[in-house]
């Protein structure tokens, strides 16, 4: 997409919605860019010496320091500027070119929500979701992507809850024997796949799906391996070789617990985007009849001019259905519509400006409390990669630190990727306009003056509609996204009664104002006009008085005989050599 712009409209100069996001970004790339250059001056005298199985790892956790530093950094600094052209937000439906025809399923969509005057909101399944939507009754009002994502976390933060239950009851029963080692390698690796999933199954808005949801077979397995693991492990122990001491059940207790405190906060996060439900629901909607002697395909032409001035910002409408009527034969039946949306604006003070505006607003204060839960989940690995490095070098054991470090880094990244969903929240309000025309129609010919002896008769071939049906439907719309590229999606519509009054009367009054007559309207009309009445009356003063010819005779001889007579300058009738006034308007003559 392009961005255009226009120094009379700042309208769309919007402020950076990630601002609290970028500084937990910067701060922790930095650190990790640092950590990993100290590492590998660290570890020079090292390499000059030969590389050895230490050597490598203390550069390989560099390298991944460095490696991921700089994608934060990348991250942060892609989100540094944020341009939103008038060609966003996407339109909620497939637009319909200039004088062209057409329609979608989607404009269907939007068309039936105003007729039926009402909001659609689907229902939640399944029996872990009646239970969150009995904690938060709001949800279901809230956008897709929020109910997405509550139901995700809520399903996660079950799962989680099972499998650190099932790992104390392991880690109590058998952490003094020789499977110790093996209880925080098995539950580490599923905690992990846990944790993953959710981030790994995302829809185009940046949300996560329903497939990441655990549901209700997923629960019953979790309580079944809640119970009956340490059993397994207890069959599998004669069969697994010794892990030589190691262990690291205290740093997967301790992810466990950072992964639920991440899910808690993320909920109350949550919660403060949820809005109570809309108090007024709906779309104006005028219905007028109409009677007019013209094509109906008039009054479609008048709408593309009175919503052409509605223009918001001088932005065009995007028109999402245009169906212009089919007049075929002598009678018959037509129908013509057009449904338009206003250029979407954003509302006001929906966005954090920095982190003291976001800490002192009760939507963002949970939203930058988990921001920098990541950032201190980061810190907390790159400093145990630092540890890590240093007791390799010395020859010490790492397998913990590095498992914790690990283990940080995951978490870390999981409390980024919820909070940014809701960081890229964008409301707007827009209008949405539908006019619906339909009727009968009949072909007539009209003639207007003296048919045998006028001089002017005027004649048309008219289209005569009685009690034509009309329409007008009209509605403020509230539309969300999250991610600027993301799809809109309708959250809220208030009846405009003053406007679709305004629109269904304006338009009665111009189709009942079109004339049948057709009748010289311009000024060259008029003076074309009274030149040729000038040139009738000298015809005619000429051939009464004998000085032309009965028969058609030549251009050149007409004028022969019109030069050899005088007229009057005023009138044009035809004077007497002799006279000294006319006989008509009594002017002087030249004589």
């Amino acid at each position: 997409m392009s961005y255009e712009f226009n120094p009379d409209n700042q309208v769309f100069e919007f402020p950076n919605p990630y601002k609290v996001e970028n500084l937990a970004l910067l701060l922790s790339g930095g650190l990790m860019i640092l950590v990993g250059i100290v590492i590998m001056l660290g570890i020079r005298d090292n390499i000059a010496r030969g590389l050895d199985g230490r050597a490598l790892a203390v550069l390989g956790i560099a390298a991944s320091l460095l490696f991921f530093g700089i994608a934060l950094l990348a991250r942060a600094f892609t989100q540094l500027r944020y341009f939103f052209g008038r060609n966003r937000p996407d339109s909620l439906a497939a637009t319909v070119a200039p004088e062209q025809d057409g329609d979608s399923q989607r404009a269907a969509y939007y068309k039936e929500t105003l007729r039926q005057n009402a909001l659609t909101f689907n229902e939640p399944s399944g029996p872990l979701n009646g239970l969150l939507y009995a904690w938060l009754p709001h949800l279901i009002f809230a956008p897709r992507v929020i109910q997405a994502s509550a139901q995700t976390q809520f399903n996660n933060f079950l799962a989680l809850s099972a499998t650190f239950l099932s790992f104390l009851l392991c880690w109590l029963m058998f952490g003094a024997g020789p499977l110790n080692g093996w209880i925080g390698l098995a539950y580490g690796a599923f905690a992990f796949f846990q944790i993953m999933r959710p981030m790994v199954q995302r829809g185009n808005g940046g949300g996560v799906t329903e497939a990441a949801n655990v549901g209700m077979g997923g629960l019953v397995s979790l309580i079944v391996l809640a119970v009956l693991g340490p059993v397994l492990l207890g069959l599998l122990s004669p069969h697994l070789p010794a892990l030589d001491g190691i262990s690291i059940n205290g740093v997967v207790c301790g992810a466990l617990l950072c992964t639920l405190l991440g899910c808690a906060v993320f909920g109350l996060a949550l919660r403060r985007q949820l809005q109570p439900p809309p108090q007024a629901v709906g779309a104006a909607r005028v219905t007028e009849t109409v009677t007019m002697n013209a094509h109906p395909n008039k009054l479609v032409e008048e709408l593309d001019r009175m919503l052409m001035g509605r223009w918001y910002s001088n932005i065009p409408n995007r028109r999402y259905t245009r169906r212009s009527p089919q007049i075929q034969g002598r009678q018959g039946q037509f129908t013509a519509e057009l449904l338009e949306e206003s250029q979407p604006r954003p509302l006001p003070n929906r966005i954090a400006t920095g982190v003291g505006h976001a800490l002192s607003q009760p939507q963002f204060f949970w939203l930058t409390c988990l921001t920098g839960l990541a950032l201190v989940y980061l810190v907390a690995g790159t400093a145990g990669a630092f540890v890590a490095a240093r007791d390799i070098v010395a020859a010490a054991p790492a397998s913990t630190t590095l498992a914790f470090s690990l283990s940080q880094f995951i978490i870390g990244v999981f409390c980024y990727r919820a909070a940014h969903v809701l960081w890229g929240r964008f409301d707007f309000v827009s209008e949405l306009i539908w006019v619906d025309i339909g009727g009968s129609f009949e072909s007539a010919d009209v003639r207007v003056g003296n048919q045998l002896s006028g001089n002017v008769q005027t004649s048309k071939s008219v289209i005569n509609v009685e009690s034509m049906t009309m329409r007008v439907w009209v509605s403020e719309i509230d539309t969300v996204i999250f991610g600027k590229d993301a799809q809109r999606q309708l959250i809220g519509m208030r009846g405009l009664p003053g406007l679709a009054d305004e629109i269904a009367a304006s338009l009665k009054q111009f189709g009942e104002a079109r004339s049948m007559v057709v009748a010289p309207s311009s000024a060259q009309d008029f003076e074309r006009a009274q030149q040729i009445g000038v040139m009738a009356q000298l015809v005619g003063g000429a051939s009464a008085a004998g000085l032309l010819p009965a028969v058609p005779v030549a251009a050149g001889a007409l004028a022969t005989a019109l030069g050899a007579r005088q007229f009057c300058t005023g009138c044009g009738t035809g004077l007497e050599p002799d006279a000294s006034f006319c006989g008509e308007c009594g002017k002087p003559t030249a004589n």
